[in-house]
């Protein structure tokens, strides 16, 4: 069983979470929206999902939004780690792992840096 897939998860329903939770991320308006694919580098997950927010507020309120869009294509809520008061917020929904960062945050954790070895799946905004 590769990655954070479960029997019931198949690797294109992760895809298609990975997608839908990035998609919901720009609407409520994350920026840099990254996904990457880490089911080779990482036996726990498939996809990261790594945003930018301008405050701690809009983090804990783009959790919430994301996990109203997980629920909407069949997947239980995601685990939270983090307060309300966190510059970095994990959503944490098997397959998928959101990572919900302030500019500092992202900066000073520099996960796209470590998890450069990742492959970046195109999403309908990277290809525009």
């Amino acid at each position: 069983m590769a990655g954070g897939r479960t029997p019931t998860r198949s690797a294109e329903e992760a895809r298609r979470l990975a997608l839908a939770l990035a998609a919901a991320a720009r609407e409520m308006k994350a920026e840099e929206v990254r996904v990457l694919e880490v089911a080779d580098l990482l036996f726990i997950t498939d996809y990261f999902v790594i945003a930018t927010t301008g405050t701690p507020r809009q983090t804990r309120g783009l959790a919430e939004s994301l996990n109203q869009t997980a629920r909407e294509l069949g997947f239980a809520k995601g685990r939270l780690e983090g307060d309300h008061r966190s510059h970095w917020l994990l959503l944490d929904f098997g397959v998928v792992v959101v990572h919900l960062l302030t500019p500092e945050a992202r900066e000073f954790y520099a996960l796209d840096d470590l998890w450069a070895e990742a492959r970046e799946v195109e999403t309908d905004e990277s290809a525009a």
